[in-house]
């Protein structure tokens, strides 16, 4: 259970990145305010997420899902473009991921 709280706090990570990118420095209020919920969600998800995960494989895991949720979200919503270099080096973290999920049961 702790890992789909990790990948939850990673995702609302993700999400915060893009409410934040669009607050216009601060000041638009409603994407600060869902930003902010985000941001709680992510470090409430993240806390739950460490009660069984060691910590540096959690840290590890959550940094991933987190770049890859906001590579993603950075290509939907601001047209943001894919490479190979882009797409060989999130493929390296997926794989990183599922290793690091595979051994730390073990």
């Amino acid at each position: 259970m702790s890992w789909y709280f990790l990948v939850f706090s990673a995702s609302c990570d993700a999400i915060y990145n893009v409410f934040l990118k669009r607050t216009n420095s601060f000041t638009d209020y409603s994407n600060l305010l869902l930003a902010i919920l985000f941001l709680a969600g992510s470090i409430i998800g993240f806390k739950k997420g460490i009660e069984t995960i060691p910590l540096g494989i959690a840290m590890s895991v959550w940094s991933g899902v987190a770049v890859i949720g906001t590579i993603l979200l950075d290509m939907i919503f601001y047209k943001a473009k894919m490479d190979f270099k882009i797409a060989f080096f999130m493929a390296l973290c997926i794989i990183s991921i599922i290793g690091l999920n595979y051994y730390s049961n073990k």
